[in-house]
């Protein structure tokens, strides 16, 4: 569960590798240098669900597989895998000779085998892991053994031999393999794990005696490509390359610098960039001298690929804490919570949020369409055995719910709609909402940041004829993440309507993004809509039912039950992400994108995924000497695709 900062500059470093992922033949430098705006909140990689922790450590330990520039599984630790006819047995090979080595580089003295990632898994597990709920009802066992039912040595994980790993699965599960770059099924040495602390111990887990995972460099042993050499608060984050890593021949950066941007200076990464400190920079479509940036860069800008990301807007559909806020009296509290738990309501401003304006505040407006995404999801994350995508699997879902065709592929908006606004406010109006209703939206005290929010609220009020106010509520950074970003307890979601969080798919199957709104297996975006797990509060289970959540869960109850014939399990998901988007629980605004990018990372040589983590891997990503011109990277793109 790769949950994102939303429409922010946390996803820096992200944005740049993947705006320019094979071509070779000019003269390659040694270094990556570029900058990131979110710092890590641990180093313990197998219970963080955060990106910002991913992007790093995806680096510093290896996975079972790992992704090329085509979004292919291939080995990594694993040299090869199988699985039994139905898909509930999966057995990895591993290579020998993989060496762990400390945060100096030296050999730990142990090679990473199959008993490395059973001790990962039991970590996990043992310090509640936030991604335990992506398989802890798929492995035999494992649920049982974090709720304490069972013991370590029933679950279905097991070393069959130094270099045997084998899962055990309580149902099929086809998609196994892409899941396995992701961070909960990386490895961890025991040895190495328990002198971290005696609460680190296996099966007697205690946070507040265990520094595994504690950030700083020497708290993590070492396996994959780079090896954390510095880590220092809002200053600077470094990586040297791995000599011991078994694949260090396909790493073609000695070191990574990282400097922390706090988004001041918007003009900041350019000047970077032009001083040669910066490998690469956005070039800003809302700067006001932008034409003159388009003029001296126009042979070297280049457009982003398409990436697996999704951000949009979330309701708090059962608000409990009003520090945030201008409301003033219970009644006008209870308004607005009965308005946001309708879908005419939520459907008013679905209508209403021109999404291209929205976006072109910082960025291009043909970037900012080409940015747009319509569905909780990656239109071509899955086919059909036909080939359809399933996008199109959504939009007939959709248009046999509410009776309109709709496009939802990405680069054009099928939702921005004023004329339909009234009928929305009518309906609403007729269930007993009384307007104007006024919306908090918190947002990072940065004038971007607010820009942004204020096109928001423009958009709103205009289209609503001022029916449906926004209320922008700018914090200083650090109690802007706390409150709409790492907040887990949905009594303390403190806004009305959030743009803080996106999200990544975890493996290739549309139940990665479906799930992050399911009230029966804790959903990752729950928190984020004010509501718990369905029996675990009495009026968060009314607000879910009020929604129709119960009737949602039902479609995934229903899609998730089909193990053998993907064609069905698709075309039933598909109805639950028509749901989400016909009753407006959530509105889709973009996938990660960024503005037209000067680089020098060379085309098409870094990882690219749309599951796991692998996409932010930088081994095979080389770094030219000189910027890539238009023409580079267009002869390398036809290459690539030819």
């Amino acid at each position: 569960m790769k949950k994102v900062l939303g429409l922010s500059l946390s996803a820096l470093m992200v944005l740049t590798l993947t705006a320019c992922g094979g071509n070779s033949g000019p003269e390659l430098a040694n270094s990556y240098d570029y900058f990131y705006s979110t710092d890590m909140s641990t180093l313990d990689y197998v219970t963080t669900n955060k990106a910002n922790n991913h992007q790093h450590t995806v680096n510093f330990v290896e996975g079972l597989l790992q992704n090329d520039a085509t979004g292919a599984y291939i080995p990594a630790a694993a040299e090869s895998y199988e699985t039994n006819e139905d898909a509930t047995v999966w057995t990895f090979h591993l290579r020998e000779g993989i060496q762990w080595v400390t945060a100096t580089g030296e050999e730990y003295g142990a090679e990473l085998t199959a008993h490395d990632y059973v001790t990962g898994l039991r970590h996990a597990a043992d310090f509640d892991s936030e991604m335990l709920e992506l398989v802890d009802t798929m492995i035999v066992n494992l649920k049982a053994y974090a709720d304490g039912t069972a013991s370590w040595e029933d679950v279905g994980v097991k070393a069959l031999d130094d270099y045997t790993l084998e899962y055990t699965l309580n149902d099929s599960v086809p998609y196994f393999d892409t899941m396995t770059t992701y961070t909960i099924l990386y490895p961890i040495n025991q040895e190495f794990l328990e002198s971290k602390g005696a609460g680190c111990k296996l099966g007697a887990p205690d946070k507040n005696t265990c520094e595994f995972g504690l950030l700083q460099p020497d708290s993590i042993l070492y396996s994959g490509p780079f090896i954390l050499s510095n880590l220092t608060a809002k200053s600077e984050i470094s990586y040297t390359k791995n000599n011991s890593y078994w694949d260090a021949d396909n790493v073609f950066v000695d070191t990574v610098s990282l400097i922390y941007y706090d988004g001041q200076d918007k003009y900041g990464i350019i000047n970077a960039y032009e001083n040669g400190q910066s490998v690469a920079a956005p070039i800003h479509g809302d700067w006001a001298d932008y034409s003159d940036y388009a003029e001296t860069y126009k042979d070297y800008m280049i457009a982003p690929r398409p990436n697996a990301y999704s951000f949009g807007i979330n309701f708090n559909l059962n608000r409990i804490s009003y520090n945030n806020t201008n409301k003033t009296t219970e009644a006008e509290r209870e308004n607005t919570r009965n308005a946001l738990q309708n879908s005419d309501f939520r459907n008013a401003i679905f209508a209403a949020f021109d999404r291209v304006s929205y976006l072109s505040v910082t960025m291009q407006e043909e970037v900012a369409i080409s940015n747009l995404r319509n569905m909780n999801g990656v239109p071509a994350l899955v086919h059909t055995s036909d080939g359809t995508s399933y996008d199109k699997l959504v939009a007939a879902a959709y248009q046999e719910m509410t009776g309109n065709e709709i496009d939802l592929s990405d680069g054009q908006d099928p939702f921005y709609n004023p004329d339909a606004v009234d009928g929305y406010i009518e309906k609403a109006k007729a269930a007993g909402i009384t307007f104007p209703v006024t919306l908090d939206l918190l947002c990072e005290d940065l004038d971007t940041a607010q820009a942004v929010a204020s096109s928001l609220k423009t958009a709103v009020e205009t289209n609503t004829d001022g029916q449906i106010l926004i209320n922008v509520i700018p914090l200083p950074e650090d109690d802007y993440l706390a409150q709409a970003f790492y907040n887990n307890n949905p009594d303390a979601t403190d806004y009305d309507i959030s743009t803080a969080s996106g999200w990544g798919p975890d493996y290739a199957d549309p139940k990665t993004f479906c799930d992050v709104y399911s009230i029966a297996n804790n959903g990752a975006f729950l928190t984020n809509i004010g509501l718990y797990p369905e029996g675990e509060n009495v009026q968060s289970d009314a607000a879910a039912q009020a929604v129709g959540l119960d009737e949602y869960q039902q479609l995934l109850d229903e899609a998730d039950a089909i193990k053998n014939d993907l064609d069905a399990r698709y075309e039933a998901y598909a109805k639950a992400d028509a749901w989400i988007l016909a009753n407006a629980v959530y509105i889709p605004v973009q996938q990660q994108g960024t503005n037209l990018t000067v680089t020098k990372v060379v085309p098409f040589t870094q990882p690219y995924a749309l599951g796991g983590a692998g996409g932010y891997k930088m081994n095979f990503m080389k770094v030219q000497v000189e910027p890539v011109t238009v023409e580079e990277y267009e002869a390398a793109k036809a290459e690539f695709e030819g």
